[in-house]
């Protein structure tokens, strides 16, 4: 076969607490999932799910301890990617005329108790780049923090878990948040929709796909608050750009200014404008795809145009690497 048609090797690299395990776990692999989330619309941490052929009850004999640290490489033996750093959170046993498989579990956030503790806490003249460098610092985590910062004088933290409270906060604001690598990463999505086009699709790299368009979301945000110096409740409005439902969507919070009201108002603005217009693909393998990214999608008529990626989940089976995504409007962007 010619070197232009060469088709490459698929690549997986798996470690265990410090020690490569990708001998072991290659030869009965079933299915290896990277499910990586934008941690706006998806859940702020990404996660990794390891099925695997167990006939003979190895791996349901022999697991891996909860807690594990797990580290994960994929793609192609030209093009690896490193997922980062894992924590083994559970497992799953199941048998079926196919045969028995053990899978598993693993999330980007550590699995230890001070995640899952419940708290009210109030923060006091302060930011939320320095929120999210304390919740950061107390869990052991680093801080990746892109956009403008908020000031606060006062925000309180009412029966939720850091990160629970955290990732809202930033959502509220126009903020992606999640955890990868042993860092809290924070977008604006100013910053997420200004980058650059990571990859063009093609109806050559694309294998299904569903395109659907929407009116069902808010035509306006609306957020009610009280103006401490007036002494009265004001609201501020932001229309969408595009065609919608007509509803509006109310936000009442506890906010202490005209510019938190705008900058929460452009911010819901945004994300409904992101709706008008969503996407589901498979595609071959293409480690480069991230959410978060930007995508561009040629081949489809009216529905070409880019695309902000909410979720791009990476899989690898005996019969292939397949890359899914799942797409929004990338506000603003006409089709070509």
């Amino acid at each position: 076969m010619a070197e232009g048609l060469r088709v490459p090797e698929v690549y997986l690299y798996v470690e265990i607490n410090n020690k490569d395990v990708s001998v072991y776990i290659t030869p009965y692999l079933l299915n290896f999932s990277y499910m990586d989330n934008d941690g706006l619309n998806k859940q702020e941490s990404d996660d990794v799910e390891i099925e695997l052929e167990d006939s003979q009850g190895f791996f349901r004999d022999n697991p891996p301890a909860r807690g594990s640290s797990l580290k994960v490489k994929f793609g192609y033996t030209d093009r690896i990617r490193s997922a980062g750093v894992f924590y083994i959170d559970g497992f799953t046993y199941k048998s079926s005329r196919q045969g028995d498989a053990f899978t598993i579990k693993a999330l980007a956030k550590d699995v230890k108790s001070s995640f899952r503790e419940i708290k009210t806490t109030a923060f006091e003249n302060t930011t939320l780049r320095k929120i999210a460098q304390d919740i950061a610092s107390k869990h052991g985590y680093k801080l990746n923090f892109a956009g403008a910062d908020v000031s606060f004088k006062r925000t309180t933290q009412q029966e939720k878990t850091d990160l629970k409270f955290l990732a809202g906060l930033c959502k509220q604001y126009g903020y992606t948040c999640k955890i990868v690598n042993r860092q809290i990463v924070i977008r604006s999505l100013d910053e997420s929709l200004g980058s650059q086009t990571v990859y063009v699709l093609t109806r050559n790299h694309i294998l299904d796909f569903e395109f659907e368009t929407s009116s069902l979301y808010e035509g306006s945000v609306d957020v009610v608050y009280l103006d401490a110096q007036k002494k009265d409740v004001v609201e501020d409005k932001k229309k969408t750009q595009v065609k919608a439902s007509g509803d509006t969507k109310k936000i009442n919070t506890r906010i202490e200014s005209k510019s938190q009201a705008e900058a929460i108002s452009k911010a819901q603005k945004t994300i409904n404008e992101m709706k008008e217009v969503q996407a589901r693909l498979t595609c071959v393998g293409i480690p480069d795809l991230h959410a978060g990214g930007i995508v561009e999608v040629q081949g489809f008529g009216a529905f070409d145009r880019q695309y902000y990626t909410s979720t791009a989940r990476h899989i690898i089976k005996r019969s292939g690497y397949t890359t899914e995504l799942e797409l929004l409007r990338k506000p603003g962007e006409k089709k070509k």
